[in-house]
């Protein structure tokens, strides 16, 4: 009996195994929360398609099987309906593997030639005759019309795998490799069934391509964090730059939870699961979870610019008060915020991060809040873009060392010079430090200057006889992360090596910092090369940072008063009754003073009276590049002597 029930069924058990596949795969993906991303939509649609083609598949092999109930006329037509729900899977399988390719996604003419290439596939696909086959259990259909199938849907796969090889650059590796899969299991399923009609296994081996794309790409599961259960860092990398590229506003609450909270990590992980389903619950939002324990809300645009803003907006008051409260066993997370009404003041989602980064520790600890605009977007593009100035500096030796004569005031000779850097911009102006500085310290790029710095003024020290016109030692700063670095005597004695010059024609000043994390490794950098022969300056003193136990501390022979410090001293009456007491405690320990910023008569003159050492400042030079400075000491020493 069982055998003559398995007689009586046409062979659908291929398509039935493939169309469990699909339906298991269409559950999985309406049941999850999805992000938006172009590929998550076209691969849905594709799932949708490749289902109905099986679901038309099995229709028309019982149209065939019943072909003598039913008029000829219409078991073609759903056949030919068949085939091109198989043309149509092809293509859409092009269109996903497009869908990475920026400009084949945007381009309006690209897309009407492929609709209007399909369209023709499917007309032709219909005029053309279908024949039928049915003995037994074999059924299948076959001629013209299936051959015509055969080309446009093959094409449209080798279509596919072509592009994979074309814009490989341009496509997510993981995509790229399993569309590849997908592509050759389709490919060669149709070349069997292409030879062998009867096989029937097209619409299995597009559902074995589906699934494998499903488990390395499309599984909702992995666009999440798996610790929270809300979309993930890479996730939102994914959506906002799809966001940008397709020129779509959003609003953003950025939640910044701080780098360390004071709870073990179990309690950490409750507070944040916590924070996430709570957070989950904004209305028309997404959640995402971004370095640490930081959260971004994300509200999509709507046909109204202004209703993501104006939903943010609200959600944002209620996010604050949210915060305000304990988190469970009084634990209290102190949150600051950042708030970006238009995602527009950044141009990518490169440019979106940047923001967040530079600016979520730099809230005031009086404030819980920053509302992000286009003047801070356009900080940051202007940020980029000295960062790569920098590098292209270092890169292609753009980076000039300026030279600020010092003056003796014993001798009446200029016997030092501080060198300072400059960079010489592509055309030809120079750029100040106050512009580059900055940016090289926070992204460590400075030490590869204070190097080159370094390395110039040595050179200049030798090769232009520096020692022979009255120049005693040349001033070179160290940065705070030179300080840090425990290579720094290393590479410093190397490159006085290699140069040649005697350490003795080397002072290198250091600045009192409250960002200096390791003052022993700073000690210990000082004492080797002091070892060698070095001697250390204190520059900057005077300002907010500087005190005179940092001087007790620190082993240096001279302290460099600030500009703001020497200017104070003949506007303010308690200026000068500092200075004049901080002179007389500096010159008790046996150091030597330099004054900068001198820049008038009256201003030399009161300071020679004070008692100072040495002077620096405008009275005397400005800055002076390399050959100036040469120039300058030779008349002027020469003069003096």
């Amino acid at each position: 009996m069982a055998g003559s029930i398995i007689n009586y069924m046409p062979n659908i058990e291929v398509q039935l195994c493939g169309l469990v596949f699909d339906l298991i795969l269409l559950f999985f993906m309406l049941r999850n929360e999805v992000v938006g991303l172009y590929s998550e939509k076209i691969f849905k649609r594709c799932l949708i398609i490749y289902t109905v083609s099986l679901i038309l598949d099995i229709t028309s092999i019982y149209a065939i099987k019943y072909s003598a109930a039913i008029p000829g006329v219409i078991v073609g037509l759903i056949c030919k309906v068949y085939f091109i729900s198989l043309m149509t899977s092809a293509l859409f399988g092009f269109i996903y593997t497009c869908s990475d390719v920026l400009h084949l996604r945007e381009s309006e003419s690209f897309k009407k030639g492929v609709m209007l290439f399909s369209l023709f596939g499917a007309v032709l696909i219909m005029c053309l005759p279908v024949r039928i086959y049915h003995v037994d259990r074999i059924i299948y259909s076959y001629g013209p019309s299936a051959n015509a199938t055969y080309f446009f849907a093959p094409l449209f796969i080798i279509l596919s795998l072509i592009t994979t090889f074309l814009y490989s650059k341009q496509m997510n590796p993981h995509r790229r490799i399993a569309i590849r899969f997908w592509m050759i299991i389709e490919l060669l399923f149709a070349m069997i069934q292409f030879f062998i009609p009867e096989a029937l296994i097209v619409g299995f081996g597009s559902s074995i391509g589906l699934f494998i794309l499903y488990s390395e790409l499309e599984n909702p599961k992995a666009y999440l964090d798996k610790l929270l259960g809300c979309f993930s860092m890479d996730t939102l990398k994914a959506y906002l730059s799809q966001n940008y590229s397709d020129i779509r506003h959003f609003s953003s609450i950025i939640i910044c939870n701080g780098k360390e909270w004071k709870m073990g990590k179990e309690d950490e992980i409750k507070v944040l699961v916590k924070m996430s389903e709570i957070l989950s619950s904004m209305g028309n939002s997404k959640l995402f979870r971004l370095s640490g324990n930081d959260f971004i809300l994300v509200y999509d645009s709507r046909e109204e610019h202004t209703m993501n803003e104006m939903e943010s907006a609200a959600n944002f008051e209620k996010v604050k008060e949210l915060f305000k409260a304990n988190w469970g066993d009084s634990h209290i997370v102190n949150t600051k915020f950042l708030y970006v009404p238009d995602s527009h003041i950044a141009s990518s989602f490169d440019e979106f991060i940047d923001l967040y980064m530079r600016y979520k520790d730099t809230i005031p600890v009086h404030e819980d809040t920053r509302i992000l605009d286009v003047e801070d977007g356009k900080d940051i593009r202007a940020y980029n873009e000295m960062v790569l100035e920098i590098k292209d500096a270092l890169a292609n030796d753009r980076i000039e060392v300026f030279y600020q004569p010092i003056y003796a005031i014993n001798t009446g000779k200029f016997v030092s010079a501080e060198a300072l850097a400059r960079i010489r911009g592509l055309d030809g102006k120079l750029l100040m430090p106050g512009r580059f500085i900055p940016v090289a310290e926070e992204t460590g790029l400075i030490e590869q200057i204070g190097e080159r710095v370094f390395e110039k003024a040595c050179k200049c020290i030798i090769e232009d006889g520096l020692r022979e016109k009255g120049i005693e030692y040349v001033e070179v700063n160290l940065s705070v992360s030179q300080c840090e670095n425990p290579m720094l005597h290393m590479k410093y004695n190397e490159i006085m090596q290699n140069i040649g010059v005697k350490p003795s024609d080397v002072s290198l000043e250091i600045t009192e910092s409250s960002t200096l994390n390791h003052r022993h490794v700073l000690l210990d950098n000082m004492n080797k090369l002091m070892n060698l022969g070095c001697s250390f300056a204190l520059d900057d003193f005077g300002t907010g940072e500087s005190n005179l136990n940092y001087i007790v501390d620190m082993p240096v022979k001279i302290v460099k008063f600030d500009r703001s410090m020497v200017q104070d001293y003949f506007t303010n009456e308690k200026a000068r009754v500092v200075m004049a007491s901080t002179v007389g405690m500096i010159k008790q320990l046996g150091l030597k003073i330099v004054a900068e910023g001198v820049e008038t008569i009256e201003q030399y003159n009161g300071i020679k009276d004070l008692g100072i050492d040495y002077i620096q400042g405008y009275y005397f030079s400005k800055p002076l590049s390399k050959n100036e400075f040469v120039d300058f000491i030779s008349k002027k020493n020469h003069i003096a002597a």
